[in-house]
C-alpha cells in the first residue's frame, strides 16, 4: 500500500468504530468487506522490505489480523495462545505484566514454529501498557527468532512503549473516540 493510499485508509478508518457499552468496538471493520480487505496490506505497510518470515498473533483478534498481514507479506502465521486454551504442542509459557485489564495474563507458544532464522512482525488490534506484546515478544525471543517490530490497529499507548516495542499503528485511541 501506497503511502497516499495508507493516509485515505487511515482517515476512512475512524469512522468504522461503533461505540458499544461505550467502547469503541474494533470489530466494526471486519463487517466492512472494503475495510477487511485493504486491513492486511495496512497493517504489513512499510514492513514489505523487512524480510518477515513469520507473523505472530495473539488472542482474541490478533489471529485474525495476523493471517491477513502474513497473506500480505507472503509469510508464515503463528499463534501465541492464552493460556487455558488448547495449543497442542505449547512448550512456552511467558507471563504478562498487568495488561490494559490490570491484570497477568499467561501465555504459551511453541519453539517449533519459529527458529533463529525468522524475523518476526508481531501483529494485534490494539496497544495500551505494551505488556501482552512484551510477553509475545519474549516467546519470540524464546524460540530464538528477532522481533522487526509490532504493527496494530489502534494505538492507546505512551511514547516510550511505543519507541520500546517498535510500534506502527493506523490511528490513535483518541482519534476514534472524538467519532464515536
Amino acid at each position: 500500500m501506497d503511502d497516499e493510499t495508507l493516509g485515505h485508509f487511515r482517515e476512512n478508518l475512524k469512522g468504522f468504530f461503533p461505540s458499544v457499552n461505550g467502547h469503541p468496538d474494533v470489530a466494526g471493520l471486519f463487517r466492512s468487506p472494503a475495510m477487511l480487505n485493504q486491513l492486511g496490506s495496512a497493517l504489513a505497510a512499510g514492513y514489505q522490505d523487512a524480510g518477515i518470515t513469520k507473523v505472530v498473533a495473539p488472542e482474541a483478534r490478533g489471529p485474525v489480523l495476523g493471517a491477513l498481514v502474513a497473506k500480505e507479506l507472503g509469510a508464515g502465521l503463528v499463534l501465541v495462545r492464552k493460556d487455558g486454551r488448547n495449543h497442542p504442542g505449547a512448550d512456552i509459557r511467558t507471563e504478562s505484566e498487568a495488561t490494559w485489564t490490570g491484570e497477568r495474563q499467561l501465555f504459551q507458544g511453541r519453539s517449533f514454529d519459529l527458529d533463529d532464522s525468522d524475523i518476526v512482525l508481531v501483529v494485534d488490534d490494539w496497544i495500551t501498557t505494551g505488556n501482552t506484546a512484551r510477553a509475545v515478544i519474549a516467546t519470540i525471543t524464546d524460540s530464538g527468532a528477532h522481533c522487526a517490530g509490532v504493527s496494530v490497529i489502534v494505538n492507546k499507548s505512551v511514547g516510550d512503549v511505543i519507541s520500546e516495542l517498535s510500534v506502527r499503528w493506523l490511528v490513535l485511541f483518541d482519534e476514534i473516540v472524538k467519532n464515536t
